[in-house]
């Protein structure tokens, strides 16, 4: 009679040991198209949905001396989280260009978008 609660009890404690581990393992997608707005001649402003993204994924710009700040989670759309992040080049970023956007998720291929660099409202 003991040996039967102790058996489940071992095997429910595996299946939630492992459940993190598979709901990690899923692809991260985005929730549509990434936008980039400019704010002055050296800054812009990055904005886009996705599934919760780990912590250690990084955002680049194709190009030299352009630079990201960290993701800062601002807000949700459904169940998507919206991530937003400052741009910073040395270069003047011009409204109308498009730069390559690549986010990179740990364990998984990078996401690379063409974002076209929208003018300040």
């Amino acid at each position: 009679m003991i040996r039967r609660p102790i058996t489940v009890t071992a095997s429910l404690l595996a299946v939630a040991a492992l459940a993190p581990a598979a709901a990690g393992a899923a692809d991260v997608k985005l929730g549509g198209a990434p936008t980039l707005r400019l704010v002055d001649a050296h800054h812009a402003q990055l904005h886009f949905a996705s599934d919760a993204l780990p912590r250690r994924t990084t955002v680049r710009f194709a190009g030299d001396g352009r630079r990201v700040s960290s993701l800062a989670r601002t807000g949700r759309h459904g169940s998507d989280l919206i991530y937003t992040a400052r741009v910073t080049s040395k270069a003047a970023l011009r409204a109308g260009a498009k730069y390559t956007l690549r986010i990179d998720v740990p364990g998984q291929a990078p996401i690379v978008r063409l974002v076209k660099l929208r003018d300040a409202r």
